[in-house]
């Protein structure tokens, strides 16, 4: 048995060297997948799922506040099945090495522009990282132990960027809590990184009713009193607006019905003839010039149903709130989460990222954008949750 499992190691090494140049293949090899094909990590109150393919979150089961567990976010069933995912990034994957929209899918360091491979606006704009973006890559695992696991990814100028990046990715959790924290060592050459994390949550579990719709939750954006403004492509202007208090972007005075905000959004709907209405926006966060990033959260989401509260903590300046759309492909519920397939509005995403397309607005001064060998990119992510009727996480 040791035998096969260092001669798959090797294997494993030597493929991925060859195709990805990464010399983590052979620990990839050597820890355990579960019969679903997944990684998992758990402790008191949660317990997490992945695959390695778009270092994806499969799933995130929860005891709601009857006692039942649930699995709260999207996903599939069989991780050997992401491979085959058409979305960019993949359910659930990390996006990189930029996030959102590169407008002109260019960019500029001291004076040179680098032209990259676009995958949107008839190859005009750069999406979510490009074709090749790391939510579609298949990451080796570094270590993997019952309470964390790091995934490492070597992009060796794909979509067209220049230079070596490397990417370390670590997932823990410890009582009631999931920690993200993610690093960057840019090689040979410097280069924009905008990175985030995609997941869709609906906190009911797909189970509190017929819809299976998060109209029912309640969202409260405490730092978001600005967002970013975007022309009818989706391509950010520079342009940066208020959010007022009582208008349709206004979650941050308050909690706020996700289904109210989708009404109150259906009468633009109506006008531009979209019938599959959503939330989607960009939202400033204002952290506070020399608080502690920990202490504030950036969105609280919470449902009266199951009993549960998500609170997301991150040192990002940016926040993109999207529920889910049928534009992105047709996406089946779970075996636990019951039949069917995800309608709109079933599962609200809230992805940290830096602001967006900020590489192409210099007009955003000491935005720092560009990162080289002479500095390490880090940022975290912590969602801390909580159940009526049970002891808060720690």
């Amino acid at each position: 048995m040791k035998f096969m499992k260092l001669s798959a190691a090797v294997f494993a090494a030597v493929k991925s060297v060859w195709t990805r140049g990464s010399p983590f293949a052979a620990l990839t090899a050597l820890w355990p997948m579960n019969e679903e094909g997944k990684y998992v990590i758990q402790a008191e109150g949660i317990r997490l799922a992945f695959s390695n393919h778009g270092a994806a979150l499969t799933n995130l089961w929860i005891n709601d506040t009857h006692g039942q567990e649930i699995d709260i976010v999207l996903g599939l069933d069989d991780a050997r099945h992401y491979p085959f995912q058409t979305s960019n990034p993949v359910l659930n994957g990390v996006i990189g090495r930029y996030a959102g929209y590169m407008s002109g899918a260019s960019y500029e360091v001291d004076g040179t522009e680098y032209q990259v491979t676009g995958n949107a606006h008839n190859g005009t704009s750069l999406f979510n990282g490009g074709d090749e973006g790391w939510g579609r890559q298949t990451w080796d695992i570094a270590t993997h132990i019952n309470n964390s696991i790091t995934f490492v990814l070597f992009d060796r100028k794909w979509n067209g960027f220049p230079g070596i990046f490397a990417s370390c990715l670590t997932h823990t959790v410890t009582p009631y809590q999931w920690r993200i924290a993610f690093g960057v060592t840019p090689l040979l050459k410097p280069g924009p990184i905008n990175l985030s994390q995609q997941v869709f949550f609906n906190l009911d579990g797909f189970r509190a009713n017929a819809s299976n719709q998060i109209l029912n939750h309640e969202l409260h954006l405490p730092l978001a009193g600005l967002r970013f403004d975007i022309d009818k492509s989706g391509i950010p202007t520079g342009d940066i607006k208020s959010n007022r208090k009582g208008g349709e972007h206004d979650f941050w005075s308050g909690s706020r019905l996700v289904g109210d905000a989708v009404d109150e959004k259906a009468v633009e709907c109506v006008k531009s003839g979209t019938t599959d209405c959503v939330l989607d926006a960009t939202y400033m966060l204002s952290h506070k010039e020399l608080g502690d990033k920990e202490d504030e959260p950036a969105a609280i989401l919470s449902s009266p149903h199951s009993g549960v509260t998500m609170q997301l903590y991150t040192d990002h300046d940016a926040l993109h709130v999207h529920t889910w759309s049928q534009g992105n492909g047709e996406v089946g519920l779970k075996k636990n989460q019951g039949r069917g397939k995800v309608p709109t509005n079933g599962a609200i995403s809230l992805e940290m990222q830096d602001w967006p397309d900020a590489v192409n607005h210099p007009e955003w001064r000491n935005r720092k954008t560009i990162w080289g060998m002479d500095g390490l990119y880090t940022s975290f992510a912590t969602y801390k949750f909580s159940v009526e009727g049970q002891e808060k996480g720690h």
